[in-house]
């Protein structure tokens, strides 16, 4: 069997996906201090099944997931899948490719799989069982495991003895048959604890038994004396019978009699109603014909009331038209004035215009010859201002030059100024440098500061993180606490349910009516329709024992069909209660005790079992305390407690509770009680779940507000701001320069200036003589410019007394085109004016008459309404002649109806006494009825039957008081006898074959126990065998690997310490290396350790090879000399084996035949590069 394939995804240092194949021979997995490589033998022991996180080196199997880096966020779960080539069918299965998964989520979840099937962890152990691979087996070593080895820690040394020994799984078949021989104890303990409660149980129902018998010769003494009561009862009760019918029948007459003359008055009243009607409908049509002339009355005046209305309209109407007519007068008036008024203001304005236009154009002429001269001047004036400026522009010219020179004088003086100035800047620049490079450099201290704060604030968000998963593990704790809890109450539901559907402890006869359930509709029985606290329960169950296998049905016809059911299936007896019997049942009134409460206040029950409930436990008392708190009553009956005693009226029973009372009462409750338990733990694990992913969605929430952004970003800025420092530095240095620069370009300036200067001297004169010439231009150029500005000004004010006059004629034009439009707008308003006062005085005249007409007719509706009122008078007293009429009629019907009731009350009288009788006739029946259903149900003899012989015999021995003494005294002494098991017999045959069955029982399980101690000295025996043999085994192979290793002057050994108990027995390694002699192992150097470790551990491989070893940097202590041994035998044994060494050793990667780097080219995430040797060889 081949290690093939190694798949690790999340798992640790190692985010991504990663794959190393392993052939045969030696593979070398090197790489630097935490690079991961420990990390893979982690992984491979992790597949395995490792459960300790100590051996993984975390503290909690989360932090095997890998947790993120710089760059990545953090995986929700680890998988790592390990691959086995199994063509020598070495492992236990079919499969000739064995790949196992391990997986393992950050919320807690943990999955297996076996070749891609999910499984369980004890799958993957059994499948590796004895075959020297597992995580804590020898074939997987780590450095630290060399101590552990040599000073048998945790007894890791003889764990490695057993695995090589094969003796692991005799040590598992001993813990399984060891386990089995406790269950087998802990049954016989049970099945000895049933038998003593049977026991106890058995001499109970023995007794009952007994007195059951002597409680059937009384029941028969009882019954025939009873049958010849009922005799005697129901020859008395027929005589009553026959006399109670006989008043009936004459009241009945009476009531006959009454009921005749009643029907005599009831035809004269319907006769009288009759004419009432015809009444009634005479005083309906008058009343209706008053109530429509009154309606036209009211229209009448209604109508009278609008033409006020109308006329009070017109009149206001006119008023207002007057007052308008009045308004456009006084407007035509007011118009005609004002036309006249504008006539001649259009006259006057038009005069003034004409004069005004003739005096505009003098003033034209004027002003067009004062402009003439003016031009003249303004072309002498252009010609010697044109001299001027070619005078001026050659002028400027010389002066230009000269100035040039000037500015480049002044420019070089600048330039040498500033030269000077900028030396002394420079040099307060360096000084300013100097305190922005300080400034910048407590900026960076400053941003380190908020930097390291932040580094706080992440690891408290984290702390935060991980408070929540800890909440997280406690509300995952909680849910499996609840959902243990769930599932123990549907463990009990299922087995409450399977009670209930198969009546344990219930006789067959009921069992079998239950599976008939078509004669009663799924009647339930009286255990099934109670229940009560389970303090109580033992104490009612045993006062209600002899009714708990009763039926409850609604009828006796229901009782009869079970009855006949079990009669022919031969299926026993079984009782009945019938709800019909029950509903007159009165309860006695309750009595209040301090120490006792009542047992109906006690138990549940459905409200149509009321009356049954209150007939059982009819002033039945529930004693707190013993017995001697029990009141003096000689009524009631009273039951501590605890159930132990029982005291009635005239008896008293008591006794030690059993161990399984109190269990069959209320089962069908409890089932539905549970029922709904499960179903509010179900919401409790629902929202429990909720609360889970609620706090997991804030952790996520915790995670995303993390600040390592914010990090960063300070990390950056204090990264740029170190930059900015490195310029300003770089500046200062250039700022230096630059003045040493300044220096040397000063003296080049100063010689610059002095040849500008001597130029300057020379153009001087020059600018003279021509500035001279151009003076005189230029007082030519003004004595012309000033005599043409006095022309100037005498143009503009000809120009101005122009644009006046023209100004005061255009103003005059404007104001004869406003008064023209005015008093066109005057005339067309006094035409509007004259038609508007035309069209209201017609409207007038028209509204005139409107207001005439309704005067006149005003007068006539006068006449009419006075008409009207006089015919109202005349049909209201046709109306009252009509009402007298019926309220007459009326009261001869009340009359008639009052002798009426009268027969009514007499008839009445007759009904209650035949009720009377009636009711004493029933209760005779009754009687009748009680005996006939006593004698059916007491004893299944018919009334008839008792009747037909009472006609055959002559003489009756007692009388009827004779027999009532002899029969109340049966009942008292059945009464003293206390409650009667009926199913003592049938109970006391079942209890005694269960006796027989757990005491068969109870020999079994002597037998098994016997068995297992025997199989338990058998594995011992051939366990002591097996290790033996192998120790020897190992102990010669180490003798040999030692010396070769060391020298063969050597001495070494191994012992066990206790050779009577070698199962038991620990394990001593005895080395003296090079003439050594050390007290203890411990002595030893590492190297000399290591190599003792390695000589045990080749001489387990000798015995048992395991298919692949794997070593942890274990040649870390080792020398070069010691290597080359420790390699040397490496390569011996890998011809056989598979070996994966994990080292930094270079002569131990020389040996190596692949090589595997493991490295972090990305920070915090570990990744492999395969080197092949051998294709390099």
């Amino acid at each position: 069997m081949l290690l093939t394939r190694l798949e690790i995804k999340g798992f640790k240092s190692f985010a991504d996906k990663v794959i190393i194949n392993f052939d045969e021979g030696i593979t070398g997995i090197v790489g630097p201090n935490g690079c991961g490589k420990s990390n893979i033998v982690d992984a491979i022991r992790w597949v395995l099944g490792e459960q300790k996180i100590k051996s993984l080196r975390s503290e909690k199997m989360e932090n095997i997931i890998f947790n993120g880096s710089k760059n990545r966020k953090p995986t929700q779960l680890a998988e790592v899948s390990l691959s086995f080539d199994n063509t020598r069918n070495l492992l236990p299965t079919e499969y000739s490719q064995v790949t196992i998964t391990r997986r393992y989520y950050r919320s807690g979840e943990s999955e297996y799989q076996l070749n891609g099937i999910p499984c369980r962890l004890k799958d993957i152990t059994s499948l590796f069982l004895d075959t020297g691979i597992g995580p804590d087996s020898y074939a997987i070593i780590e450095l630290k495991m060399v101590d552990d080895i040599l000073n048998d820690k945790d007894n890791s040394r003889r764990i490695l003895f057993e695995e090589a020994a094969g003796v692991s799984k005799f040590k598992i078949r001993k813990r399984q048959t060891l386990k089995k021989l406790s269950d087998a104890d802990a049954d016989l303990e049970r099945v000895e604890d049933l038998l003593f409660e049977i026991d106890k149980n058995l001499k109970s129902l023995k007794k009952q038994a007994k007195q059951a018998e002597k409680c059937l010769r009384l029941k028969e003494d009882y019954k025939n004396l009873s049958i010849q009561l009922a005799r005697q009862s129901a020859g008395k009760h027929r005589e009553n019978f026959t006399a109670l019918s006989n008043k009936i029948s004459a009241e009945s007459d009476k009531k006959l009699a009454h009921t005749t003359q009643q029907t005599e008055l009831e035809a004269a009243v319907e006769k009288a109603k009759s004419r009432l009607i015809d009444f009634e409908k005479q005083l309906s049509i008058k009343q209706q014909h008053l109530n429509d002339h009154v309606a036209s009355i009211r229209k009448f005046e209604n109508d009278k009331q609008i033409k006020n209305e109308r006329l009070r309209y017109l009149n206001d109407k006119g008023d207002s038209l007057n007052k308008q007519i009045k308004l456009d007068k006084q407007s035509r008036e007011q118009s005609t004035v004002s036309i006249k008024g504008l006539n001649q203001q259009r006259k006057r304005i038009s005069t003034n215009l004409i004069q005004a236009e003739q005096q505009l154009q003098s003033l034209q002429l004027a002003y067009d010859e004062q402009r003439g001269k003016t031009a003249g001047l303004q072309q002498d004036l252009q010609h010697f201002t044109d001299s001027c400026r070619v005078k001026k522009d050659k002028v400027h010219e010389i002066q230009k030059d000269y100035e040039i020179k000037d500015i480049q004088i002044q420019t070089l003086q600048q330039e040498l100024d500033k030269t000077s100035s900028d030396t002394t800047e420079k040099s307060a620049s360096l000084d300013a440098f100097d305190e922005k490079i300080t400034e910048i450099a407590e900026s960076i201290e400053e941003k380190n500061s908020h930097l390291e704060q932040f580094k706080i604030d992440e690891e408290q968000l984290q702390e935060q993180c991980k408070s929540i998963e800890n909440t997280i593990e406690v509300v995952r704790d909680e849910l499996l606490e609840q959902s243990r809890i769930f599932d123990a109450k549907r463990n009990e539901y299922n087995l409450t349910k399977s009670l209930v559907e198969n009546l344990e402890g219930f006789p067959e006869a009921i069992k079998f009516l239950k599976k008939k359930a078509e004669w009663g509709k799924q009647a339930p029985l009286l255990s099934d329709i109670l229940t009560c606290d389970e303090a109580y329960r033992v104490t009612i169950e045993n006062y209600l024992e002899p009714f708990m296998n009763y039926y409850i049905v609604d009828n006796e016809t229901q009782a009869y069909q079970a009855i006949n059911l079990l009669n022919e299936a031969a299926k026993g007896k079984a009782n009945f209660f019938i709800l019909d019997s029950f509903k007159k049942h009165q309860t006695s009134t309750g009595k209040i005790f301090d120490n006792a409460t009542s047992a109906t206040e006690i138990v549940d029950y459905e409200h149509q079992y009321s009356n049954l409930v209150g007939h059982i436990l009819d002033n039945v008392y529930i004693v707190d305390g013993d017995y001697g708190n029990i009141p003096l009553d000689d009524i009631c009956t009273f039951i501590t407690k605890n159930g132990k005693v029982t005291k009635k009226p005239h008896s008293l029973s008591g006794g030690s509770v059993g161990l399984f009372e109190g269990k069959r009462i209320g089962r069908a409750k409890n089932l539905e009680k549970l029922q709904k338990d499960i179903r509010i733990l179900d919401k409790k694990i629902f929202k429990i779940k909720q609360s889970l992913e609620d706090k997991q969605r804030e952790l996520v929430q915790l995670k995303d507000e993390t600040k390592r952004p914010r990090i960063e970003f300070l990390q950056n800025e204090i990264y740029r701001i170190n930059e900015d420092f490195v310029s300003y530095r770089t500046k200062r240095e250039q700022f230096t320069q630059l003045i040493h620069s300044n220096r040397t370009n000063k003296e080049d300036i100063s010689a610059k200036i002095e040849e500008l200067r001597r130029a300057c001297d020379k153009l001087k004169p020059l600018v003279e003589i021509e500035s001279s010439q151009l003076l005189e231009l230029e007082a030519k150029a003004q004595m012309t410019n000033q005599k043409l500005v006095q022309e100037n000004e005498d143009l503009s004010n000809k120009s101005n007394t122009f644009n006046e006059h023209n100004l005061i004629f255009h103003q005059q034009k404007n104001q004869l085109s406003t008064t023209e439009s005015e008093l066109s707008f005057k005339k067309t308003t006094l035409a509007q004016s004259e038609l508007r006062l035309k069209d209201n005085l017609s409207e007038l005249q028209e509204n005139q008459k409107q207001i005439e007409q309704l005067l006149k007719n005003a007068e006539v509706n006068e006449g009419e309404l006075l008409n009207m009122y006089q015919q109202k008078e005349t049909f209201e007293q046709s109306v009252h002649e009509a009402e007298k009429e019926y309220y007459n009629c009326r009261g001869e019907i009340n009359s008639i109806d009052k002798q009426s009731r009268e027969l009514q009350r007499m008839r009445e009288q007759c009904d209650m006494l035949i009720m009377e009788l009636q009711n004493k006739l029933n209760e005779t029946k009754l009687e009748m009825s009680s005996i006939k259903e006593r004698l059916s149900v007491e004893f299944n003899v018919a009334l008839e039957a008792l009747v037909e012989e009472e006609q055959t015999e002559v003489t009756e021995v007692l009388s009827e008081e004779e027999l009532r003494i002899k029969v109340l005294k049966l009942r008292d002494k059945l009464e003293r006898m206390g409650p009667i098991n009926p199913m003592a017999m049938d109970a006391y045959e079942e209890i005694s074959q269960r006796h027989e069955f757990i005491t068969a029982q109870k020999e079994d399980l002597h037998n098994a126990k016997e068995s297992l101690l025997s199989t338990i000295a058998e594995i011992d025996e051939v366990a002591k065998e097996t290790f033996l043999g192998a120790f020897n085994n190992i102990k010669a192979n180490f003798i040999h690997v030692f010396r070769s290793l060391f020298t063969e002057e050597d001495d070494c050994d191994l012992k066990l310490q206790d050779p009577d108990n070698p199962l038991e027995s620990s394990i001593e390694i005895i080395a003296k290396p090079k003439g050594k002699r050390p007290v203890t192992i411990n002595q030893l150097s590492g190297g000399e350790k290591t190599l003792t470790a390695t000589s045990l551990l080749f001489a387990i491989y000798l015995l048992k090879p395991a298919p692949f070893c794997i070593f942890d940097e274990v040649d870390a202590p080792l020398d070069d000399a010691n290597i080359d041994k420790f390699n040397s035998i490496i390569r011996k044994f890998s011809e056989d084996s598979q070996f994966i060494i994990v080292t930094h050793n270079k002569r131990t990667m020389a040996s190596t035949d692949i090589i595997y780097g493991i490295t972090m080219i990305e920070q915090g995430v570990s990744c492999v590069v395969p080197v092949d040797l051998r294709e390099l060889a």
